[in-house]
């Protein structure tokens, strides 16, 4: 990444990478009329430019499973809780079985997510 990223978060550079990235694929095949030519080559130009930044910007398949990494670990954090409210509180069997598989699922899933996400650090 480039120098942005020691005043902002990485979440906030990726989300504004996308953001841009959808306003170019708006402007791509939108015609622009303006009475003074040099309007239109200005746009023209500084959406070149912001493509050519953009691919500087944008999250590589690695921070894009980090991230996925980490919202897997806080629903499973979640769900974990949950799970251990739920047998505190003495609920039906039913119901603890119910948020136990919940809980298992989160688990598994996180585990699979950090585990791509380690293969693609080795990388």
């Amino acid at each position: 990444m480039g120098d942005l990223s020691k005043s902002f978060k990485k979440e906030e550079i990726f989300y504004l990478s996308s953001q841009v990235k959808k306003l170019i694929e708006l402007l791509n095949g939108t015609i622009i009329s303006a009475e003074n030519e040099y309007k239109i080559k200005e746009i023209e130009k500084q959406k070149n430019k912001l493509e050519r930044i953009l691919v500087k910007y944008e999250p590589s398949i690695y921070d894009e499973y980090s991230r996925k990494t980490k919202e897997a670990y806080i629903q499973m954090i979640n769900a974990r809780k949950e799970y251990e409210k739920i047998v505190a509180d003495k609920c039906i069997k039913e119901t603890i079985e119910k948020y136990r598989i919940s809980y298992e699922n989160s688990v598994e899933e996180y585990e699979r997510i950090k585990e791509f996400r380690n293969k693609l650090k080795n990388i």
